[in-house]
This record gives C-alpha cells, sequence and structure tokens, in this order.
C-alpha cells in the first residue's frame, strides 16, 4: 500500500498489483477483495516456498509406497518451465504418507463423486463416443473433489465439507489459511497421482456400472476399491504385494517373449542378402526395383521392348474376347441373383492381376508386381507366319500342366518365378490387358447380353457378343474375331 500511495510509482508488477488491491478494496469489493488475498497467498506458497528450499536444502528419503506421491525434480536453470508451474508443490515426508494412508478414502470418494457426475449428465447414453466424455470425466474429476472434500493432515482424514462451507474464508484465517490453501494443493496433487494410476480402470468400470444400472454410486466405490484395485478392506498389503508379485512374473514373460523375438529379428537379418550394404547402396537398389515396378520396360532388351510393344498393338482384340470369356466363366458359376451389373464389376476390376507374389518377398518397402491373371495359363501369345501378326493360342497340355503346378505353388508362397520365355508373353498379355480394360463399361456389356440371353431362353455366347460390341483394335476399328468358320463379327453373330 506503500507503493501504491507513492507520488512516482514504477509500472512493475510489485507495484500494479497492491494498486489493484487497494483499488478493489476502497471501492468496497467484497469478494473481489477476497481472491487478491487468495493471489497473495499463492504467491507466497509458491514463491516464498521456493526460496526457503533453496536456503534449507532438506533431502529426504522415500518410501516404496510413497514414490507415486514423490514431486519430480525442480528443473535446472536452463531448463524450460514445465507445464504446471503454480499448480505442483514439493510435499514433505508427513504429506506424503499421509496421501497413502488416505488411499481408501480418496479412491471411495473419487469412486463416488465420478458415478455421480456421469449418472447425473446421462452420459452413457449419447450413443457413439460416450465411453470417451466418461474418460474425460475421470481426467476433471479432482476438481469435484476439492469442491467437496477437504484434506486434514494433523490427523489424516477425508472430511467430507459442510454444506455452504467456503474455502475463501479459511484461507482468510490468519496463518491458517495458508495451511488451508496447502491442504487443498497436496489434494489435488494426490488426486491427479490416484487417477494417474488408476483413471483408465475407473473409467471402463464405471462406464459399465451406470450404462448396466447394475450399482449404486456407494456400491460401485466399495466393490471397485475392495475387488479390483484393493486399496481397501482387510488384507489389502498381502492383496496389492501378490498383485505386485504377478505384474513382475507377467514382466519377466513379456520381457522373454521380446527377448526371442529379437533374437528372430538378428536372424532374418543375417539373412538378408542386403543387410550389410551401405545406405547409399540401399538407396540406389530401392531405385531400382521402383523404376521395374512403374516401368517394366526399363530394364529389358531392345528387341524384347520391340516385340512387347507390337504385341501390346496386336493383341488386344484376342485379349479383350478372351477377358470377356473368362469373366462370363466366373459369373455364370454363380446364383442369377449374383449376375448384376454391380455384381459382375469387381471381376472385371480385377481381370488383369492375378494377385499378390507370395513367392517374392518385398525389399526396402518395394512391394513386387502382381502374379499375371489367371487366363494366362491357358493361353500364349505366338507370332503367326499368315497374317504376320501376334494372337493367342492355346497352351500345350505338358506346358499347361506345368503352368497350372506353378499357380499352385504361388498360392502358398513356394513357386518360382516362370521360364524366360513365360515372362515375357505374361509381360505382354498383362500389359495389353491393362491397356483396353474398361471395367464399368464391359461390365455393363457383359451384362445386358447375360440378361438378353435369359429373356431369349436360347443358349448364347455372352461373353463373345459382349465382346464384339465392346472391343475395339488399336486403330479404333471394330473387332473380327476367328471362329471354326472364319472371321465373324457382330452383325453375323
Amino acid at each position: 500500500l506503500k507503493l501504491a500511495r507513492s507520488p512516482h510509482p514504477q509500472p512493475t508488477m510489485a507495484v500494479q498489483l497492491p494498486c489493484f488491491v487497494s483499488e478493489i478494496a476502497s471501492r468496497g469489493f467484497v469478494r473481489g477483495w477476497r481472491l487478491c488475498v487468495l493471489l497473495l497467498l499463492v504467491c507466497i506458497l509458491v514463491f516464498g516456498g521456493g526460496v526457503a528450499a533453496a536456503e534449507e536444502p532438506v533431502e529426504e528419503e522415500l518410501d516404496a509406497d510413497e514414490e507415486q506421491y514423490a514431486s519430480p525434480a525442480p528443473p535446472a536453470s536452463d531448463d524450460p518451465i514445465p507445464d504446471k508451474v503454480g499448480m505442483e508443490i514439493h510435499m514433505s515426508k508427513k504429506e506424503r504418507s499421509s496421501l497413502k494412508t488416505l488411499d481408501c478414502s480418496m479412491c471411495k470418494a473419487i469412486l463416488t463423486e465420478m458415478h455421480t457426475e456421469v449418472n447425473k449428465h446421462g452420459m452413457t447414453s449419447k450413443g457413439w463416443g460416450s465411453e470417451s466424455q466418461v474418460w474425460e470425466t475421470s481426467n476433471a474429476i479432482c476438481l469435484a473433489l476439492l469442491q467437496k472434500y477437504k484434506l486434514n493432515l494433523t490427523a489424516p482424514a477425508l472430511d467430507l465439507k459442510a454444506e455452504g462451507e467456503d474455502d475463501e474464508y479459511g484461507m482468510m484465517g490468519g496463518a491458517g489459511g495458508a495451511d488451508v490453501m496447502r491442504g487443498m494443493l497436496v489434494l489435488k496433487m494426490g488426486c491427479q497421482r490416484w487417477v494417474e494410476d488408476y483413471g483408465g480402470d475407473m473409467s471402463g468400470y464405471i462406464y459399465r456400472v451406470v450404462k448396466d444400472k447394475s450399482n449404486t454410486a456407494e456400491g460401485a466405490a466399495q466393490d471397485f476399491c475392495v475387488r479390483h484395485v484393493n486399496l481397501c478392506g482387510k488384507g489389502r498389503k498381502e492383496k496389492q504385494q501378490k498383485a505386485r508379485e504377478k505384474e513382475k512374473g507377467r514382466q519377466k514373460v513379456r520381457e522373454a517373449m521380446l527377448n526371442k523375438q529379437e533374437q528372430e529379428e538378428a536372424k532374418q537379418k543375417e539373412k538378408d542378402p542386403f543387410a550389410a550394404l551401405p545406405e547409399d547402396s540401399k538407396f540406389g537398389l530401392q531405385r531400382m526395383l521402383e523404376m521395374a515396378r512403374d516401368d517394366p520396360l526399363h530394364y529389358m532388351e531392345d528387341d524384347a521392348k520391340e516385340r512387347v510393344r507390337r504385341a501390346r498393338l496386336e493383341l488386344r482384340c484376342d485379349v479383350c474376347r478372351t477377358v470377356f470369356e473368362d469373366v462370363y466363366s466366373q459369373v455364370s458359376s454363380k446364383p442369377r441373383a449374383l449376375q448384376r451389373e454391380y455384381d459382375i464389376l469387381p471381376f472385371m476390376e480385377g481381370a488383369c492381376e492375378g494377385g499378390k507374389d507370395l513367392s517374392v518377398p518385398s525389399y526396402f518397402g518395394v512391394e513386387p508386381p502382381p502374379l499375371p491373371p489367371a487366363w494366362t495359363d491357358g493361353v500364349r501369345p505366338q507370332l503367326q507366319k499368315t497374317p504376320n501378326a501376334y494372337a493367342l493360342r492355346p497352351f500345350g497340355k505338358k506346358a499347361a500342366k506345368k503352368r497350372s503346378k506353378w499357380r499352385k505353388g504361388t498360392a502358398e508362397g513356394n513357386g518360382k518365378p516362370p521360364p524366360a520365355g513365360e515372362s515375357e508373353g505374361d509381360m505382354m498379355m498383362t500389359l495389353t490387358c491393362n491397356d483396353m480394360l474398361e471395367p464399368a463399361r464391359m461390365a455393363e456389356a457383359l451384362y445386358g447380353q447375360i440378361a438378353a440371353c435369359g429373356a431369349s431362353g436360347l443358349a448364347c455366347k455372352a461373353g463373345l457378343l459382349a465382346a464384339a460390341d465392346v472391343c475395339k483394335a488399336a486403330d479404333g476399328s471394330a473387332c473380327r474375331f476367328g471362329g471354326d468358320e472364319g472371321s465373324v463379327s457382330k452383325a453375323e453373330l
């Protein structure tokens, strides 16, 4: 007040705070005066306590049961200021011991308040996400505890406040006001540590109890604190000791499993031929694998590239017809109710792929290209003499049997890459399939022909009819498909 009444006050916090207090007092704002006194007490506790601790450092040994209530060490001068400045204090050994003694009382008080709040606001009846709301309530339950309970450090007890009792009056009672404030801070810190230890189990338990209406607030508190966390009741120390021993046993089992997993991973790294390569070499190999995946022709010889390029133009009609007939054979085996257009579309979308190649591992995060589609097991591209163009011809019996065996092995990851000649033919058909594939348009055409055949009641080749309707050659002209009686077009069909 002397600083506030000086003729030349300086604009510092030490001067502005008394000026603010004096102004409020002169106007008769009683509640504002109480708030200012509360602010001054907090400043005295926080900053005054830190000075006292600096002048007379006292090191206290912590018991095993008091470690969870131990305050964190104060940060060094160069360390960043923690987020909870002013919200935590350095508790004495007596305060930590008192909180440990009141574990049971605090458990019951928190469970009772939690049950009351969740039931009062109907949090379990709000549908999806309601359990998250209960969890968020558990994080804020300490404020409700401070409003209804007070901590008695003289004879360790958690007392219920009298109705209408106001903490501001207690903090204005002279020397006892500091004790009231410190008791509130100690209780808040103890509650926060309790919620950190048991909050997850508590929120799930309260959610189930309130949702099922299986217990009252007092009954739920008794059941949880006695049977679930062993903080109340007879023999609780023995139960807690047994729980700790069980947890140590589980921890040992987990450590053994982790060690075994690490050993297996070390063995896999030893088998990996690329594990010992330097990082720049790994990066180069990764780029090569990505280029081979994105552009299959990149690393091929020039004459092989030319053959594939030519086949992609000349095989469009044959590949289109084969895809239609293969999809129709799969769809026709389904019940009629599953032969609609949107049922055909997934088959068309996957017509150019044969699934993931399990026989080749992924290196550097690059997955191998998918297998050739299943319909490639029945046909091969061949260069005909008359006319001088590529066409699809059936596999030979011996080669088809060998190919079928290879396909079964790929499903189990035991297959090997097909011979070089077959690989080139697979690439020709797969790339041609990707060039001409239009899943939506082709599925619509096939469904239309299936419906027309069903309406006529006559047996017809819906796959071939749909191919004649949709398939186009590389130059955009309609395809003419070869048959037993020569080449036929859609009009002739």
